[in-house]
């Protein structure tokens, strides 16, 4: 999920082109205060001339307590926004409130029902604290996002060291609570210019259950898209595997043994979320 600042009309041109799977048109912490109205003038013009191949256009929008929210929904909603990145989510109570809203926006914009997806970004202690509750606050709801950022800021704590230990529980707990609701979970930003972190922070996001991962330039697509698609190796693996307990089940066997290994269900749902990761990968 790759943000890109709204008020970067060069950089909004491209969006459909950067291979992410979700761009991200930012009107909130990447804009100046003094060009707040014309980044989201500038988001809207993309939203209405989007190209390439970008399955789904979010716009992070300014937070719900801000002077430009209501603005900022009501122009990308008609504008044709696929889902919104709500940020410093706090509470279940204030998505229900725009879920509500939504629906009266999408009615009188033309938009179908529920076409208006939600993307809430736990950045705050509460956040963290209420991820549970945030994750089933409406239907809407497609994946809990991690905001890293303002989380260290407001815990007081740096964002190495130490830090990190507090902000490896506040992943932990994300992945949980997004898990226990049937959601996507996003691990946050990669903010040093060094592919080698890069790729080390993305891979430790997938061993903890993430399923994606915000980025902040168009070249952590391919390494991010590297990190998550599974090797030959491992696909060839997920296929043999699969294969045998479909003979296995075939035969009226449950628990059975693979190459050494005992095998009962968890095991193959996981190799076939490898399967699956490698369709979505293209291989």
């Amino acid at each position: 999920m790759l943000f890109i600042a709204g008020s970067d009309e060069d950089a909004l041109a491209l969006a459909g082109h950067a291979g992410a799977d979700t761009v991200i048109l930012d009107l909130e912490d990447t804009v100046a205060p003094a060009r707040k109205q014309e980044a989201r003038r500038l988001v809207v013009a993309c939203l209405r001339d989007r190209s390439g191949p970008a399955t789904e256009y979010a716009v992070r929008v300014n937070a719900a307590a801000s002077v430009e929210f209501r603005d900022d929904v009501d122009a990308v909603v008609a504008a044709g926004a696929d889902a919104l990145v709500i940020p410093k989510t706090q509470n279940a109570d204030t998505l229900r409130e725009i879920d509500t809203w939504l629906g009266s926006l999408e009615q009188r914009h033309g938009r179908r029902a529920a076409a208006v997806r939600l993307l809430p970004l736990i950045e705050t202690p509460a956040g963290v604290l209420n991820a549970a509750a945030i994750a089933v606050a409406t239907p809407r709801i497609d994946a809990l996002v991690l905001g890293h950022v303002d989380l260290s800021r407001t815990l007081g704590v740096p964002e190495t060291g130490a830090g990190a230990a507090i902000i490896l529980h506040a992943r932990a707990q994300l992945v949980f609570a997004a898990k226990a609701a049937g959601i996507d979970a996003i691990d946050t930003v990669y903010m040093r210019d060094d592919d080698a972190g890069f790729e080390s922070e993305a891979r430790q996001a997938l061993a903890l259950g993430f399923t994606g991962k915000l980025l902040v330039h168009p070249r952590q697509v391919d390494l991010v898209h590297a990190v998550y698609a599974p090797t030959a190796e491992d696909i060839d693996y997920a296929r043999r595997l699969v294969a045998a307990f479909e003979a296995a089940e075939a035969a009226g066997q449950g628990l059975f043994v693979f190459e050494g290994r005992v095998i009962d269900l968890p095991v193959v749902a996981a190799e076939r979320t490898v399967l699956a990761r490698a369709r979505a990968a293209g291989l």
